[in-house]
């Protein structure tokens, strides 16, 4: 609470939550991810945001109350690992450090590490219950356990796939060499990686039941290989950046690693291997943002322990990690908290006052005023970037600047766009179409700077001229399959 509350209840923290909150909230009301709304998520993260949704009213509070409750967990069952080697109160240690070390990589929020992180965490506590397990039937409940963990943690983004299958072969060499049989551990392991797969298997299964395990496969594993990377100089820039954050903590873990070696070298292999495997799932994705370093934390906080237990030095270690990253991420964050929730209020204001109950199009900007204002939608491409970047230009099924035509040939009542280029790698084609559309059928109403946790940009409010306005009749409220785009 005190690390994280401060943020609470920002509508526009980050973008990504924003999306996440919408999918979910239009799922309440029959739209379907992949269908309706477009993004290449696994299913998992978009059922989590449906139930936060059912349950908070499509509020970012519930979204950070949530967020917050998965950190503490992950927190709480990191500091258990860390038992196995070091007291209770440097494990407290291991899980503040964690907890502040979000706020430093944008994971003050709903971002997808925040909630998969818990079952990873999970998973390597169960893969060491594994190991210490005195019986065959413990051990197998306990790589039950982890699988299904790991399976979970799947379900919400495949990049921990590297981390599953470290910790899955860590687990699978326990069984094997707990069993007299060679076959019956083979049988065994298989069957446990199976139990593994199946919440994945079982996302698929449904989505093949409703005749649109097409769209699924396609968004969730074949667009991510169709994103243009990014250059080099933008590798290099993004590495500068990460450093500063991930340095202190990574020195303190290796140097913690170093320290378990001397008295527990298997120990020591397995945390080596778990780093690794995280590292490797960060580097999957050759675009990436900080917010997809969150999931290095678990292993590099649990690595530290043994650094954090040196008498006197190790607490003054764990309050230099835990203060670097709260000074980095500015915390507390009262003030940025509150601009931003002025500024989307007045923006949410200006957008009712000129839509009239007609569609809204955020070309640039946070997709959480679709949300706050209720409009319909008009695409299935409402994450901005999908249809405002040169990286989505092959990856989403349809050709972006096509769309983006559609969309304005429909006349939204009110247009959201970025004063200047927006995000990085933006796509010249798109901004120039939106600028002359703009220009030629949209008066401004306003200038609103909304602050978020990477900065913030000031975004204009355009409404629609009332002699460019289509004759179409108003659009519901609620965007069901019916009201969405075609469908590619």
């Amino acid at each position: 609470m005190l690390i994280r509350g401060w943020q609470w209840g920002d509508p526009n923290y980050h973008i990504d939550e924003g999306f996440y909150l919408l999918v979910g909230d239009r799922m309440r009301h029959g739209a379907l991810p992949y269908v309706d709304l477009w993004d290449r998520k696994p299913f998992g993260l978009f059922l989590i945001y449906w139930a936060v949704a059912a349950i908070g009213g499509a509020s970012a509070g519930a979204v950070q109350l949530a967020a917050g409750a998965s950190a503490a967990a992950t927190a709480i069952v990191l500091a258990r690992v860390a038992r196995r080697w070091v007291a209770d109160r440097v494990a407290l240690l291991v899980a503040v450090t964690y907890l502040a070390a979000l706020e430093a990589l944008a994971g003050g929020g709903g971002q997808t590490p925040v909630f998969y992180n818990l079952a990873i965490a999970a998973m390597a506590a169960w893969s060491l219950r594994a190991r210490d397990a005195p019986d065959q039937a413990q051990r197998t409940r306990a790589a039950v356990a982890a699988a299904l963990c790991g399976g979970l943690a799947l379900t919400i983004k495949p990049t921990c796939l590297p981390e599953c299958i470290v910790l899955g072969g860590f687990i699978a060499a326990q069984l094997a060499r707990h069993r007299a049989s060679v076959r019956g551990a083979v049988a065994r392991i298989a069957l446990i990686a199976a139990i593994g797969v199946l919440p994945s298997l079982a996302c698929v299964a449904y989505f093949v039941a409703i005749g649109h395990g097409a769209d699924y496969l396609f968004a969730t594993v074949v667009s991510a290989t169709r994103r243009l990377p990014p250059s080099i100089d933008e590798r290099v820039a993004l590495a500068r950046y990460l450093v500063p954050r991930l340095a202190p903590l990574g020195l303190m873990a290796a140097a913690g690693v170093a320290l378990l070696y001397r008295t527990d070298r298997g120990d020591a292999a397995w945390l080596v291997a778990w780093i690794g495997a995280a590292i490797t799932g960060f580097l999957m994705v050759p675009n990436f943002y900080d917010h997809y370093a969150l999931p290095l934390l678990p292993s590099l906080c649990v690595a530290a322990a043994p650094l954090f237990a040196r008498p006197v030095t190790g607490a003054i270690f764990a309050a230099i990690v835990a203060g670097w990253a709260l000074l980095l991420a500015g915390w507390p964050a009262i003030e940025r908290t509150q601009r931003s929730r002025a500024a989307m209020a007045r923006a949410t204001d200006l957008i009712l006052a000129n839509s009239g109950g007609r569609s809204l199009y955020v070309f640039d900007g946070p997709p959480s005023l679709y949300t706050l204002t209720r409009a319909p939608l008009p695409t299935r491409w409402v994450f901005p970037e999908h249809l405002s970047t040169s990286e989505e230009r092959d990856a989403i099924g349809v050709a972006p600047l096509d769309e983006l035509a559609a969309i304005l040939r429909r006349h939204p009542a009110v247009i959201v766009a970025a004063d200047g280029n927006g995000p990085r790698h933006f796509s010249l084609a798109a901004h120039r179409l939106i600028r002359v559309v703009l220009a030629t059928r949209y008066r401004r109403v306003a200038s609103v700077y909304l602050p978020d946790v990477a900065g913030g940009r000031r975004v204009g409010i355009f409404a629609l001229r009332a002699a460019a306005a289509s004759p179409a009749p108003r659009a519901r409220a609620t965007p069901l399959r019916s009201a969405a785009a075609p469908r590619s």
